[in-house]
């Protein structure tokens, strides 16, 4: 983690000087890096225009400060420095963001009369570009700067040192723009101050409790209080005020009839407009296939899809035809795959594929015809791993929340480490996935997918 995590046990808490740098270099680092990547998103734009249309920039050039009016937004939504901001939120609030003050300044220059001064055409490419070329320059900054002493807003954590020691693995590569300073027991007497105060084991009363928040924890501008809520949602969770008492509100956004109904509108365009720009891969793929190994070109399995119903999931055919004696006969030479196959239903060198069908594999391409069903209403472009009736079983309980939404092409364990991750990690990231859902979330995994794909990451 760079400098130290200093676990103290008197009454000061002692941190390294590398680590007494000031939280608003990480504000002002972020803060940097939006106002480089929209001017150049701008100027890219600008300079693309006229060169298709010469002309003169003197309009752009007036208006270029106008860039400052997107860093207010950004601050005003709390996303300098963004610390502790799931993917999947920040990408929500740099979406908002970015579409209100483009809005705003069509509404204006409307009303001013001088909406002929500017391309319409540049005003749209920038503003589809905008959002994307943020959110990449934050992450890569975050990759970046996270290894630097100086980066993330510090906090220390209060509670024993076993209670504590999942937060600061948690926080340690500092990607979540939180810096841990120390841990305090909470014996140690009351001192210090700073941004933030973690307490990582809230005591058993409530009496304790107060006492430590009052008293130990008065000198921090923020407290976070960990639960032991796990298994319920916990992205959007916000808190209530109820005579006093604070109220966790959790949505339930599987009930919202508009969002589902959004993100099937969204699977729908995006497979038509995809489905005729990849006809030429999926010819290519299917004479490969064809030359290569007997059999169809197509793969057809019952999966379990939403409400528990049955459908054919398509796939390009990655296996031998005979391959479930070449299994069995692997099994005999080989006895200690079978366990292996057994524990996860998968084999990292499996006899049954083809050479064309471990390449399609490695990068997901087996997988494209799954677009069909997508386009068919039997799947979703993001979603649960489709399973077959006998995984259900291993899902018990969670099996509920798994029938509630389509499976997607792909999804959180895809984005995880695929075929890397246990059976079990996989039922909690698609419990996960059904628990958080949200247009926001599917968006952050979309990109994930792109990076896991190109890396291959957990695929064989």
């Amino acid at each position: 983690m760079g400098a130290k995590t200093v676990l103290a046990t008197a009454p000061v808490i002692s941190v390294s000087q590398t680590e007494t740098a000031p939280a608003w270099y990480t504000s002002a680092s972020i803060l940097l890096v939006d106002v480089l990547s929209l001017s150049l998103v701008y100027w890219v734009t600008v300079m693309a225009r006229r060169w298709i249309t010469p002309g003169s920039v003197h309009f752009y050039l007036e208006v270029f400060p106008g860039v400052l009016f997107f860093i207010v937004a950004f601050a005003i939504q709390g996303l300098y420095p963004g610390e502790l901001l799931h993917p999947a939120e920040e990408i929500r609030r740099v979406c908002h963001c970015i579409s209100i003050v483009f809005l705003v300044v069509l509404c204006t220059t409307f009303l001013w009369h001088n909406a002929a001064s500017y391309s319409r055409s540049i005003v749209i490419v920038m503003w589809a570009l905008a959002a994307p070329s943020v959110l990449l320059a934050r992450s890569a900054a975050r990759c970046v700067l996270s290894h630097c002493n100086w980066w993330g807003v510090p906090a220390v954590v209060f509670g024993s040192e076993m209670s504590a020691k999942w937060v600061v693995n948690t926080l340690r590569n500092r990607i979540h723009g939180i810096r841990v300073t120390a841990v305090v027991p909470y014996e140690a007497p009351a001192g210090g101050g700073g941004h933030y105060a973690i307490i990582a084991e809230p005591p058993q009363s409530r009496t304790a409790l107060h006492e430590l928040i009052q008293e130990r924890c008065k000198g921090y501008r923020h407290i976070l209080l960990l639960t032991d809520l796990h298994g319920i949602c916990s992205l959007g969770v916000t808190a209530r005020d109820i005579g006093g008492g604070i109220v966790i509100e959790m949505p339930q956004r599987l009930f919202q009839r508009g969002a589902s109904l959004v993100k099937r509108a969204l699977d729908v365009a995006v497979t038509a407009l995809g489905l005729p720009v990849l006809l030429p891969i999926f010819l290519l793929i299917s004479i490969a296939i064809k030359v290569t190994s007997n059999g169809p070109v197509f793969y057809r399995h019952l999966r379990r899809g939403q409400n528990g119903q049955c459908f054919e999931a398509f796939k390009f055919r990655t296996m031998f035809q005979e391959a479930e004696s070449i299994l069995w006969k692997h099994f005999e030479e080989h006895p200690e795959d079978r366990r292996e196959w057994e524990c996860d239903q998968k084999l990292k060198l499996d006899p049954r594929v083809t050479p064309i069908g471990r390449w399609l594999r490695r990068y997901s391409l087996d997988e494209l015809p799954q677009l069909c069903n997508v386009f068919l209403g039997h799947m979703s472009l993001v979603g649960p791993r489709p399973i077959v009736s006998s995984e259900i079983e291993k899902y018990g309980r969670g099996y509920d929340l798994y029938s509630r939404v389509r499976p997607g092409i792909t999804g959180l364990w895809q984005v995880s480490g695929r075929n890397n991750t246990t059976y079990p990690e996989r039922v909690a990231l698609d419990e996960y996935y059904v628990r958080n859902w949200s247009i926001w979330l599917d968006a952050y995994i979309l990109v994930r997918t792109v990076k896991a794909v190109l890396g291959t990451d957990g695929a064989y």
